[in-house]
């Protein structure tokens, strides 16, 4: 039996029944060569694919593991041998991928290597052709290499239209996605898919209702705690703040001191010190603030911006602008810090509509935990996600600084807008 270190829970529950997969579709049987041998496999896999789409440890079905496993052994052995007398024929090549990749799922020596094997030359045949770099995906997720799976079928979503792809296709990437933790892609497919108008699957309903599970919606009355608001990484030299209940990530370098991060009225909060920096009389740190807020009822993005707008402010042109359009503000506050200048001060505001699938622009595939090195499935049980706050939100940046030290406290708001993302 082949070793599988750790499985999703929902992945593991979704290999108990029959899929309803399709990938042998995607192969079109005229393209293949009209030879006999050829056609009984291609005829075979189409009745054998239930049962091999994905590997299974606790096999339910009514033929015989080990009656599948030969099936495909002899189909694979039939196919190599075409391929000899069609090296170049890439529907061939597809093929014997696909009927490999399912052998694998079943244990046959050799089929892992002759999977990747045949799919990279059909790349090179039809570089355009999704199907061998799907295949391969595929082949990936349900190996103990899912994020590279994940990552190739980010990477086909890329650079074709959602709505060209195949049906099948988005089958195969929301369990990919289900094993990469990555919950609101596995929504987004299922979206896809019914945009479609794919026939009803019980694996389908079964994984979206998962990554509906997974996320806890926000609650206005509640205090949340700063780590249940925002989730901090390491980013090189600098670490990385994502608040999923915000909508929100932002970059600080790794010197800059963290004054305040977590919840604030309605939304979020997170306040820096940045420097220090010698000003005229002494070493200064300015401050930069990012404000989340529900606007109040009947607010505009104007109101907002003027309960943070004290003193005499002008229009000024941000380094970047996080949304389509921003209110960006400077101002002169005179002798507010005596022999090191005035203060100066920016701040820069935008709105965000609530996106139809929250938290997509932050998710990334995840690799599964390490094994213990024990044979047998293991389970883990991904954490849950705060919902993004519904609706319209108001994003505030202040920079806060002195005359003396604007020129790099500017370079660090600069940087603190080139890295902010609101979905």
């Amino acid at each position: 039996m082949r070793k599988i270190a750790v499985l999703s829970i929902a992945f593991l529950l979704s290999l108990l029944t029959p899929n309803a997969h399709a990938d042998v579709a995607a192969i079109h049987q005229d393209r293949l060569p009209q030879e006999t041998a050829v056609l009984a496999a291609l005829d075979d896999v189409r009745q054998l694919e239930p049962y091999c789409h994905s590997w299974t440890n606790n096999w339910q079905f009514p033929v015989t593991k080990d009656d599948v496993g030969t099936r495909l052994g002899k189909d694979l052995g039939f196919l190599t041998i075409a391929l000899k007398n069609h090296p170049d024929n890439a529907e061939l090549l597809l093929l014997t991928g696909l009927v490999a990749r399912y052998a694998y799922n079943l244990d046959v020596k050799g089929s892992y290597d002759i999977t990747l094997n045949v799919l990279e030359q059909a790349q090179k045949l039809a570089p355009s052709d999704v199907r061998a770099p799907w295949f391969r995906a595929t082949l990936l997720c349900q190996t103990m290499q899912p994020k590279a799976g994940a990552d190739e079928f980010l990477s086909i979503e890329a650079s074709h239209a959602w709505d060209q792809l195949p049906k099948t296709f988005w089958d195969d990437y929301m369990e990919c996605a289900s094993v990469t933790s990555m919950p609101a892609h596995i929504l987004r497919a299922a979206d896809h898919l019914e945009k479609l108008h794919a026939a009803d699957s019980g694996m389908r309903t079964f994984l979206a209702n998962g990554a509906r599970k997974r996320y806890d919606a926000f609650d206005p009355k509640r205090k949340y705690e700063p780590k249940e608001v925002w989730e901090g990484a390491n980013a090189g030299e600098d670490t990385e703040f994502t608040s999923t209940t915000c909508g929100v990530r932002l970059r600080a370098h790794g010197k800059w001191e963290v004054n305040q991060i977590g919840q604030s009225k309605s939304g979020c909060i997170a306040y820096f010190s940045t420097g220090p920096y010698k000003a005229t009389t002494r070493d200064l740190s300015p401050s930069i603030l990012l404000l989340v807020q529900q606007p109040a009822e009947n607010e505009t993005l104007l109101d907002f911006a003027k309960k943070y707008s004290k003193g005499l402010f002008g229009l000024f042109t941000p380094a970047r602008c996080p949304a389509a359009e921003c209110i960006a503000l400077g101002g002169v506050q005179p002798g507010m810090y005596k022999k090191d200048g005035d203060g100066r001060g920016r701040i820069v505001v935008f709105e965000r509509d609530q996106p139809e699938f929250p938290g997509l622009i932050f998710e990334a595939p995840q690799q599964l935990p390490k094994s213990n090195g024990e044979e047998g499935a293991k389970f883990y049980r991904p954490g849950q996600i705060q919902q993004r706050i519904p609706g319209k939100l108001y994003y505030l940046v202040l920079l806060d600084t002195a005359a003396s030290i604007e020129e790099p406290a500017m370079k660090d708001f600069d940087f603190f807008l080139e890295n902010l993302t609101a979905e």
